[in-house]
């Protein structure tokens, strides 16, 4: 039935199809300017049909983009948007249409420096109780990075003879204890759930049925039921599903998710000479280099359409509309896929070809590309995407995508055709999680040629991954100086970088931001110490990272030190009034005093508003932020007070 429904929805969609994967994208850069503060949006002319763009714009976080702020007659490839703040983040989105037709579209998440999140929330690290004990040297230095780059973490060890269910209960344990579990990293040959009646590969029936969904430890609350579907048509047993065999009957999720979930699993791929283990090690290895910014590849993309030129649904599109917002229109190269990458480097790379579990058609020359070639010659493709039938049921013997996974300086990959996928935020500093959710959850946001809650959508790769990263600083050493501490590393060793955050906490607090400015030196004292304890201070390198989708601070991972404290609580000595609390659209602030500075942030620590003033009243919009808590940081003379928020 969901095969049915897939043709269905082709036959509709293609009533206006394209013929070249070019055609269904809008690919757009960004350029900026501070005086007059703008953002310029830009893109290349397809040769598809359309009389207009439409262009939208909403505040990054927030739902929904509402009616259009500007639109430009096709011919025209540029619109510059000069009602931007600098510090706020936005996406944009691009419609060439005809009429009411939609024709192609584009995204951009776009922004004059704004700054990464500090706090990014907690992480669950599930690890094959199999594997564990073999890589625990790779596993603590993971742990470590995870934690330098503001995840708190909790690692549980799963065992192999679990189920699904049982590792579903595991997670929804933690969801529930957990202040902020966000994202689950499945590491190892956790136990693979299997859903639906299926064949997104349009393989019917010799494909059809059960394919293995992680998304299911993505939702906290869906109904996932294993009573209804029975089909055996496949050629393959793995894809039976019958009721009470423990695959679930869902072929889309069954309500929104709540969690990133992401998966490193190089079980069974004997095409290597290398253990399980070994791929793991040598895959941790490689990641922890590209975190502390060793291996940093050219920013450029490539994409190859192998033997699916000018297929109606213009799968590269995927890499075409995400590679711009990195690298620009002149740094997307169509170029063969695993000659070019042999030998050299790429930031992202998409290949697509007629597949098997094991290849993809034309992405070697025009030849297959096969399991055993990638195994042995490494290839430089750093984030990627491939499609091709067959190989997206990725838990098989020698699975292409987890082959590619585990060769040269691969570090993601996912199957990307049916659904798109919507990388864009990571051009901003976003980690490959949240593109995972984006493709996963139920959201009519984000156009695809496909359903976006299929079960089968997965990302392969460390959901924690950034796109950028800056080296670190080290060897931090915090003193108690009479109730003072006293800080001073070791510099990063990165060239042009802009200075140093410092951060502090508690065991039982989350990260807050102690420097208001950027700190030049290798050295900083902090006397605003709020209470005695035991504090931990964590230092990160800043660089302004400028790049096609704007500007923003990149961070290195921080290195951390502790001391102890004994001083009494510290409070500014500042009248501030803040209401209405909880609010719906505006937040009114008043001060006794001259108010020098407003910041509103979200419980990450991201930056949501930023505003110099000169005044003892001050009002904050709200209004377009999603309901929950937030901080409220007023700056005076006399000392800065931050108070919390609630937006209804």
């Amino acid at each position: 039935m969901k095969t049915l429904l897939f043709i269905a929805f082709f036959a509709t969609f293609f009533s206006y199809a394209q013929d070249n994967a070019n055609n269904w994208t809008v690919p757009i850069s960004a350029t900026i300017n501070e005086s007059p503060v703008e953002i310029t949006l830009h893109w290349t002319e397809n040769t598809g049909t359309g009389t207009q763009y439409n262009i939208f714009r909403k505040v990054k976080g927030t739902s929904g983009w509402g009616s259009s702020i500007g639109s430009v007659a096709v011919g025209d490839t540029s619109f510059t948007d000069n009602t931007v703040t600098v510090g706020i983040s936005y996406e944009y989105l691009i419609q060439k249409v005809q009429g009411a037709s939609l024709q192609s579209w584009g995204y951009i998440n776009a922004g004059i420096r704004t700054e990464l999140p500090y706090n990014r929330g907690d992480l669950l690290l599930l690890v094959d109780s199999v594997q564990h004990d073999l890589i625990l040297t790779e596993l603590t230095q993971l742990e470590e990075d995870l934690y330098n780059d503001g995840w708190m973490v909790t690692k549980l060890v799963i065992g192999s003879s679990l189920s699904p269910i049982e590792v579903k209960d595991e997670i929804l344990n933690q969801y529930n204890l957990l202040n902020n579990l966000k994202t689950v990293y499945l590491l190892g040959h956790i136990p693979v759930p299997f859903s639906g009646n299926i064949a997104p590969d349009g393989h019917t029936p010799d494909h059809q049925g059960a394919w293995p969904a992680d998304v299911y430890y993505a939702d906290m609350n869906g109904n996932w039921t294993d009573a209804s579907v029975n089909v055996t048509a496949a050629s393959g047993t793995r894809n039976d599903n019958v009721p009470g065999d423990g695959k679930f009957d869902q072929s889309v999720v069954p309500s929104s998710l709540e969690l990133q979930v992401c998966r490193v699993d190089f079980n069974n791929l004997p095409v290597y000479s290398e253990t399980e283990d070994e791929l793991l090690k040598s895959y941790l290895d490689k990641v922890h280099e590209f975190k502390i910014a060793n291996d940093v590849p050219t920013e450029r993309a490539l994409y190859d359409q192998g033997g699916f030129t000018g297929y109606t649904e213009g799968f590269a599109q995927n890499g075409i509309r995400n590679f711009v917002p990195f690298v620009g229109h002149d740094n997307v190269f169509e170029v063969d896929y695993f000659t070019t990458l042999s030998t050299d480097d790429y930031l992202w790379s998409y290949g697509c070809g007629a597949g098997s579990y094991t290849s993809a058609g034309g992405l070697d020359g025009g030849s297959s590309l096969t399991s055993s070639e990638l195994a042995g010659t490494p290839i430089n493709a750093y984030f990627t995407m491939l499609f091709g039938s067959y190989f997206g049921d990725w838990d098989t013997t020698n699975n292409f995508m987890r082959v590619a996974m585990a060769s040269g300086s691969t570090l993601s990959c996912s199957w990307a055709g049916r659904p798109n996928w919507h990388y864009h935020t990571l051009a901003q500093g976003d980690n490959i999680g949240v593109a995972a959710l984006m493709a996963q959850d139920q959201n009519p946001e984000y156009t695809s040629l496909n359903s976006t809650e299929s079960i089968h959508i997965a990302q392969l790769g460390d959901p924690s991954l950034r796109t950028y990263y800056v080296q670190p600083a080290s060897n931090l050493n915090v003193s108690n100086n009479n109730n003072e501490a006293d800080l001073s590393w070791t510099a990063s060793a990165d060239g042009g970088i802009d200075g140093y955050n410092i951060y502090r906490r508690t065991s039982s607090t989350l990260w807050e931001k102690v420097n208001t400015a950027i700190v030049t030196g290798t050295s900083y004292t902090d006397n605003t110490i709020p209470h005695g304890a035991e504090w931990e201070y964590m230092v990160k390198a800043v660089k302004l990272k400028t790049n096609f989708s704007g500007s923003f601070y990149n961070e290195s991972l921080g290195t951390t030190g502790t001391a102890k404290f004994t001083v009494s609580v510290y409070e500014p000595n500042v009248k501030l009034n803040i209401y209405p609390n909880p609010a719906t659209d505006v937040v009114f602030i008043e001060s006794g005093e001259l108010i020098q500075n407003v910041k509103l942030i979200n419980v990450e620590g991201r930056i949501l508003y930023s505003q110099s003033v000169n005044s003892e009243d001050v009002q904050v919009e709200i209004v377009n932020l999603p309901s929950g808590s937030y901080f409220v940081i007023v700056e005076t003379a006399n000392g800065i007070i931050k108070k919390q928020i609630i937006k209804n």
